[in-house]
């Protein structure tokens, strides 16, 4: 399987983690109920946008999870993904149902069938709650796997391009029309934001064909459509909020067309590489975990800013020791048990 490390996919990937902190530390947690307060007042009118991020988040695993599938078996690339996803997900699982319960939260608790159901990362299939909501991005990004396994086991790589277009058709009469099997089976809603990936990565391998640059341009304006619908609709937002999310929703391909072009390099380093590597432990703890704790500390008399960050000075500490403790020996084993030997 392809191995090759891009530097700027590691850059997004980090900013759609800081995004999507902010979004749930500086505005969700208040709004619901969940934390005393919120970030102050100008921080909190720009963190409202940070949901965003996992829409970033979906546009890098159509780029990421494409690459790696390249020369794999089927049996290859289902044994890398469970390695690379199930390790910190059983953790989190465990850490945030331990602190979920102790924090006393009731809103926050799932029952303990549902949370036995969401070590299989397919709750959603026998309509369990999520033990904490950030995961409902990862059923999302499960459907896709196993769309990218089939594409593997029927040998239909070769033919992505038709793939795509079909699967856009099928986002378009979705968009048109909501229809919610389609929605929940073929990821009808988040189709553009992966094919915009996968787009971009086969420019970037040279790629230049009228039919790649139709499938790219056809899933960024599909994908913005999306978030312009949800945003109009949403009592969250002003008009002028729309434009932004507009703004930032056409930021994503844009930025995915810099990248296939060879238009955005940058240079790796240390810093870079933890703060992409520890992004998806950091995703799966911090959403209930960082709530019971922001309240916890301010009930102790801390300012809001401070007991936020803190939280997330916690938050990353504890993502560090579940990939190092956990992840990192676990995902070995775990891929010589589904790859066989």
């Amino acid at each position: 399987m392809a191995s090759r490390r891009y530097h700027q996919i590691d850059l997004l990937r980090s900013l759609a983690c800081v995004m999507v902190l902010a979004f749930h530390y500086l505005h969700r947690g208040h709004v619901e109920g969940w934390m005393p307060s919120g970030g102050p007042a100008v921080l909190e009118s720009i963190a409202k946008f940070g949901y965003l991020g996992v829409q970033l988040f979906f546009a890098i695993s159509g780029f990421v999870i494409f690459l790696s599938a390249q020369g794999a078996s089927p049996r290859a690339f289902a044994a890398s993904r469970a390695a690379r996803l199930y390790p910190a997900f059983w953790a989190s699982i465990v850490l945030t149902t331990l602190v979920v319960r102790w924090g006393d939260i009731p809103s926050l608790v799932v029952p303990w069938r549902d949370v036995l159901l969401n070590f299989t990362m397919v709750a959603h299939w026998f309509g369990a709650d999520f033990v904490d909501w950030a995961y409902w991005s990862l059923a999302v990004e499960f459907h896709f796997y196993i769309m990218v396994w089939l594409l593997l086991r029927f040998d239909l790589m070769r033919h992505i391009k038709v793939m795509m277009a079909g699967w856009l058709l099928i986002s378009l009469a979705n968009y048109v029309r909501p229809a919610y099997p389609v929605e929940f089976v073929l990821e009808a809603r988040w189709a553009p934001l992966f094919c915009v990936g996968i787009s971009a990565y086969l420019m970037r391998s040279g790629d230049r064909s009228a039919s790649i640059h139709a499938l790219f341009f056809s899933a960024a304006t599909l994908s913005v459509a999306y978030a312009y619908g949800a945003a109009a609709h949403s009592k969250d937002f002003a008009r002028s909020d729309v434009l932004v999310v507009v703004a930032l929703a056409c930021a994503i391909p844009a930025l995915f067309w810099l990248i296939s072009r060879h238009q955005f390099e940058i240079s790796g380093n240390q810093a870079l590489y933890w703060a992409a590597t520890l992004t998806y432990p950091v995703y799966l703890l911090h959403e209930y975990i960082g709530y019971v704790f922001v309240t916890r500390l301010a009930e102790s008399g801390l300012a809001p800013a401070l007991c936020i960050l803190l939280v997330v000075a916690v938050v990353w500490l504890a993502a560090y020791g579940v990939h190092v403790y956990i992840e990192r020996p676990l995902s070995k084993v775990i891929r010589r048990a589904v790859a066989g030997g």
